[in-house]
């Protein structure tokens, strides 16, 4: 009995140390967060910010689509999961190759010098960007594309991206 309740209490420790990811609702905010989790190589938080099949999945069927539209869709998610575009193996390495782009100075000393495109758009009732971040490391500028971001329920959410431009 006493072994049981050790493995309980192990086990309900572990589940609080879990936190959900964060809910960002502001744009420019949410811009900001990205490049933090980036800035701390921080690839965990990071790829919670991504648009999950599960959410890809509710966001659709609660979508003001005809229902033909829908059902293509939900297909097209499908074959993404097939495909692997939601595995994590898939998404880290993406998040490897993207942060290595630039070394580790500029991750370290780059700040914010400006955005572009926080404007949103209405897409089927729900809000859409893809903003731009402008990094500057001394002399060196380069834009950092946030993404194809969608606005949920639980906040902003990375569809597609990030990217440099």
């Amino acid at each position: 009995m006493k072994k049981l309740t050790i493995w309980l209490l192990l086990l309900a420790s572990m589940a609080s140390c879990t936190t959900a990811p964060v809910e960002i609702f502001d744009l420019e905010a949410f811009c900001i967060y990205t490049i933090e989790t980036y800035k701390r190589d921080n690839k965990k938080a990071a790829l919670e910010l991504r648009l999950t099949k599960k959410e890809s999945i509710s966001l659709l069927k609660s979508m003001q689509l005809n229902s033909e539209l829908r059902k293509q869709r939900l297909a097209a998610v499908e074959e993404q999961d097939k495909a692997g575009y939601f595995s994590k193996d898939r998404l880290e390495q993406l998040y490897i190759g993207f942060r290595s782009i630039e070394d580790r100075d500029f991750w370290r000393h780059c700040t914010i010098d400006g955005y572009e495109y926080l404007e949103t758009e209405t897409w089927f009732g729900y809000e859409m960007a893809e903003p731009i971040v402008i990094l500057r490391h001394g002399d060196y500028t380069t834009r950092f594309k946030i993404g194809e971001i969608i606005k949920t329920h639980k906040g902003w959410r990375i569809i597609e991206g990030p990217t440099w431009k």
